[in-house]
């Protein structure tokens, strides 16, 4: 073990190789998603792919560890990025500036040894959660409130952030970036150190789950007054959200750069369909211009696209993208 972690020998359960080997995606790179990038990356993580559409504003500077004065206006993601090549070197880091949706496909997701959930709207913290199910990815998912917040434990196959709600409450809107109707952004309050403990729980967690540790639950209730409540949820049957793609069912297309790649791979009757709409309000693949690129259309390099029959809606098959390098 290098020097720089002789430390977490000493630890019970710390496993540094696995660590060292494990690829983390971080949605949502705000003052939560600092506190979790910059401790994972000073524990010696492998690999980090950092996803977030922001940029770096004068109001984020008081609660995140990783921007500077110097950063306003730039990706959030890239100047998270730079940050952490300095603070942790080894790190592999990789950038989405981008809304999840259009950003991690869900091979991308599949690939990934878990999913850290740092988003302040629970639109897009109910929508990561589906996506993160449909490819039995494993999720750790955080939120804050004024004095306190919550850390939620997704296993595959588990109790997810959407059971026991209602389907009004699953249908909430309240992402700017959501792929529904925008709505206002309406901040709520936040300070730094309320941050930093949901920062510091929610990479506890997620570092429990990656050395295959016991959890007392998997959802803590976390109070500032020094109250840290574990609950264990169950699984709701009624929960729309666990539906999961077969991967026999899924076909490789290999590296493919517009809708026209897409189209030829399809028989007369299909249609492939993307998971957000199209700029032409739609989402059949065949009414994009043939040579547009996926990425201008808002597809991920890595995403999986549903196919089914002209007409029919049960889906027949799935084409997995393969990354643009």
């Amino acid at each position: 073990m290098s020097e720089r972690f002789a430390r977490h020998d000493l630890v019970p359960g710390w496993r540094q190789d696995r660590l060292g080997s494990t690829t983390a995606v971080i949605v949502g790179v705000g003052a939560l998603g600092n506190e979790v990038a910059r401790t994972l990356a000073m524990a010696g993580i492998g690999h980090l792919v950092l996803c977030d559409p922001d940029v770096v504003a004068e109001s984020n500077l008081s609660r995140t560890v990783l921007f500077r004065a110097r950063d306003i206006g730039r990706n959030k993601v890239d100047a998270a990025a730079e940050a952490l090549a300095d603070l942790a070197p080894a790190v592999k880091v990789r950038t989405v500036a981008a809304p999840h949706l259009n950003g991690l496909g869900l091979a991308g997701l599949r690939d990934a040894d878990l999913v850290v959930s740092c988003l302040d709207s629970m639109a897009a913290r109910i929508a990561l959660t589906a996506r993160c199910n449909a490819v039995r990815t494993r999720l750790v998912d955080a939120g804050t409130h004024p004095w306190g917040g919550q850390v939620t434990y997704v296993a595959p196959g588990g109790a997810c952030l959407a059971c026991g709600l209602t389907d009004r409450e699953r249908a909430v809107v309240d992402d700017p970036w959501s792929c529904d109707e925008p709505v206002a952004d309406v901040a709520a309050g936040a300070s730094a150190p309320i941050s930093a403990l949901l920062g510091a729980w929610q990479t506890t967690v997620a570092l429990r789950v990656l050395f295959g540790l016991r959890l007392a639950g998997n959802t803590l209730r976390v109070e500032s007054t020094g109250v840290v409540e574990p609950v264990t949820r169950s699984q709701d049957p009624e929960c729309p959200l666990h539906e999961w793609l077969d991967p026999d069912d899924v076909e490789p297309l290999g590296e493919v750069e517009t809708a026209g790649d897409v189209v030829k791979r399809l028989a007369p009757e299909e249609e492939a369909f993307t998971w957000t709409s199209l700029p032409g309000g739609t989402t059949l693949v065949r009414t994009a211009d043939p040579s547009a690129q996926l990425v201008d259309l808002g597809v991920a390099g890595d995403e999986i696209l549903p196919v089914a029959r002209r007409g029919e809606r049960t889906v027949t098959r799935y084409l997995e993208l393969g990354r643009l390098r």
